[in-house]
């Protein structure tokens, strides 16, 4: 932005620069200008002071260059039925709840109005689901729970994939260094950062509402659109013994109720959900862990606490007693651990599926997306089948909005896991389906 004189980033300079000066200011702070992207340093420092900068600031500028015209119903929608997209990008979010003062400008830069008009502070919290208390008042913004401001973000997007965390930074009161290259792992690394820094227990109040029963998954969130439905979790101020994150995941002493029948331990969070200011009708937040592989593992995490009744009808009988529980953070410790698990459970599908109906025993075939039975490739010259530009599946991995995933995929009766591991590359493709043979001489005994 802001390369070539003329374009559209200068011509933001300017016009921003005009209104400043014109509204009595000296300076002007840009991001897109008064960064140093090509410093690491600089540019660490500067995501982590840009909260308390803006804070700080006498008034902030928002340019909704998609607002043509005044709506006096709607003025900060960029068509009737649809708000800027300016409240859909992730850094826009401290850029908004940050300054007390923000001016919102149309595409002719024309004022809108301010962040603290009435009408405009209903519109705001209308789209963003920010509580018009919490868009008022510094006070009540910062008593806000870690899970729902992580709420507010949900349903925003950044170019890159690192930056919904980064960008999050000032809102939950974090500083941690900036990694870039290293994906989803920098929302990991940002619950983790929560975790040691803080003793807000909402941080684990995510769901998943189309999870399987069977599925198991780590204790942090693996996106942070999986805090949609927290909007409404509040902390509580219970007596809680610490807890500590290990090289085996989270490890704490708490006091849950242990299933027997199921080998699962539900565990009630310090927070609650629920209610309004007037019902006062809440439940006590509750997730459920099961053993596995000698550490545990969340389950049932399409709910916050109250489904758990239905799935576990008699957990209640038993009493609440301490117990010590390693959970694991996150589900997989790579993707090639992923990908291996995920593949070997189709391969398995398939050799079952092949004996029942009395294959050929030498061949092996795999199926992302559609039935098994369809995509048997009866050819008795190779056992290894190629499976190119796979669709990683949204249900397995959380990514309904990202791109599809290819897969080098050695699907054989002798295929062990580590082969299928090794054949994982984690880059990116965008097309359907395709298979490929190859014979057995081309890749080895």
């Amino acid at each position: 932005m802001g390369k070539q004189l003329g374009g559209q980033g200068y011509e933001k300079i300017l016009q921003s620069s005009d209104l400043a000066r014109t509204r009595g200011h000296e300076y002007i702070w840009i991001d897109t200008c008064c960064i140093d992207k090509r410093s690491s340093a600089e540019l660490s420092e500067s995501i982590n002071s840009m909260w308390n900068w803006y804070s700080k600031a006498k008034e902030c500028y928002a340019y909704l260059a998609d607002v043509m015209s005044l709506d006096p119903l709607k003025p900060l929608n960029a068509t009737p039925k649809r708000p800027s997209e300016w409240f859909s990008r992730g850094w826009t979010l401290q850029e908004l709840l940050a300054p007390r003062v923000v001016i919102f400008l149309n595409h002719h830069w024309s004022v809108i109005g301010q962040k603290l008009d009435r009408l405009i502070l209903e519109e705001v919290s209308r789209i963003t689901l920010v509580p018009v208390a919490c868009l008022e008042s510094p006070f009540m913004l910062h008593t806000a729970c870690v899970a729902q401001k992580l709420s507010w973000a949900s349903r925003r997007s950044t170019s890159r994939r690192e930056d919904i965390a980064y960008c999050l930074l000032g809102l939950v009161g974090i500083n941690m260094p900036l990694l870039y290259g290293e994906g989803d792992k920098a929302f990991i690394r940002l619950q983790q950062e929560i975790i040691r820094q803080t003793d807000d227990e909402s941080v684990f109040a995510w769901r998943q509402p189309y999870a399987s029963k069977t599925y198991m998954s780590g204790l942090l969130a693996s996106s942070v659109n999986f805090f949609l439905h927290s909007a409404d979790v509040r902390t509580l101020d219970l007596e809680r013994n610490p807890y500590t994150i290990t090289n085996k995941g989270l490890d704490l002493t708490v006091f849950s109720f242990w299933d027997t029948a199921s080998d699962t331990h539900i565990i009630p969070l310090n927070c609650q959900y629920g209610g309004t200011a007037a019902t006062r009708v809440t439940q006590r937040c509750a997730i459920a862990v099961r053993r596995e592989r000698n550490l545990y593992s969340r389950v049932d995490v399409e709910g916050l606490g109250y489904h758990l009744h239905a799935t576990y009808p008699t957990f209640m009988e038993h009493s609440l007693k301490s117990h010590r529980l390693r959970i694991r953070l996150s589900r997989w410790q790579n993707e090639y651990e992923q990908a291996g698990f995920i593949i070997k459970s189709f391969i398995e599908r398939a050799r079952a599926t092949a004996e029942s109906k009395s294959l050929l025993s030498n061949q092996m075939f795999c199926s992302w997306s559609q039935p098994l039975a369809d995509n048997y490739l009866k050819s008795a010259e190779a056992d290894v089948v190629t499976i190119l530009d796979c669709c990683y599946a949204s249900s397995a991995i959380h990514r309904e909005r990202e791109a599809q995933y290819p897969l080098l995929v050695f699907a054989s009766k002798r295929a062990e896991t580590s082969q299928l591991q090794k054949a994982w590359p984690p880059l990116r493709g965008n097309s359907s389906p395709k298979f490929q043979l190859i014979p057995r001489s081309s890749h080895g005994p």
